[in-house]
């Protein structure tokens, strides 16, 4: 099953993957933005940013569940990869909200540097949430909703991905076309983690010119 958003006409459209028609078109009273299956796939979360919502849709019929307010306009979206706990950020709060889709309730908002936008969950125990205005990269621990660190990796972070051995968060800094490497162990379980979590402050691996304007990036393992 796929979903799409149309801002424009303000729906959002159904449709299995194996077949050509669209299966079900359901309107809406706000401008829909993000669109997102929990884990289960029996219900569709969809934010709508300026009118500062998350409405939950039944998949099956294409009703409402529940239609949650949020404290920010949601512009981007990361789950949990067990799908329990949904991590938003937007304009108008520096912070993450979580949202628990399968109680269908907002849960807590949490600080997350300054105007927080896209996140990476890594482990399940770590979120990395890139701030633009801020050239930072914030690192909460998801467990215990603390901060762990703050790395400063250039102009406008946005995209984050890790290698496939978790070793490293690569961090594609928009502003200065280049590649932030962060060695994960060294606020983690490194011989300086202890000194990085007591200061709250983390250091790059190095930094690779990529061109400018990077806008998406992807590991592959060899």
């Amino acid at each position: 099953m796929a979903a799409v958003s149309f801002p424009g006409a303000r729906s959002v459209a159904l449709f299995p993957l194996e077949a050509t028609p669209v299966s079900a078109t359901i309107p809406f009273s706000t401008i829909p933005r993000i669109v997102g299956f929990r884990s289960d796939g029996k219900q569709l979360l969809v934010a709508s940013g300026a009118a500062r919502t998350m409405t939950m849709l039944d998949v099956a019929t294409g009703k409402t569940v529940v239609r949650l307010p949020l404290p920010l306009e949601p512009a981007d979206f990361c789950f949990l990869p067990d799908g329990g706990q949904l991590f938003v950020t937007g304009r108008g709060m520096d912070a993450v909200v979580i949202i628990l889709p399968y109680s269908t309730e907002v849960g807590e908002t949490i600080l997350a540097g300054r105007a927080p936008a896209e996140m990476a969950v890594l482990n399940s125990q770590y979120l990395f949430v890139s701030n633009p205005e801020s050239g930072d990269v914030t690192v909460l621990d998801i467990e215990t909703r603390k901060l762990v660190v703050v790395i400063h990796t250039g102009a406008e972070p946005r995209r984050i991905v890790f290698t496939p051995d978790n070793q490293y968060a690569l961090v594609l800094n928009s502003g200065s076309g280049d590649l932030a490497v962060i060695r994960i162990a060294e606020f983690t379980t490194g011989p300086n983690s202890e000194w990085a979590q007591r200061y709250k402050h983390g250091g790059l691996l190095t930094v690779l010119p990529v061109g400018a304007r990077p806008v998406g990036a992807a590991v592959v393992g060899v």
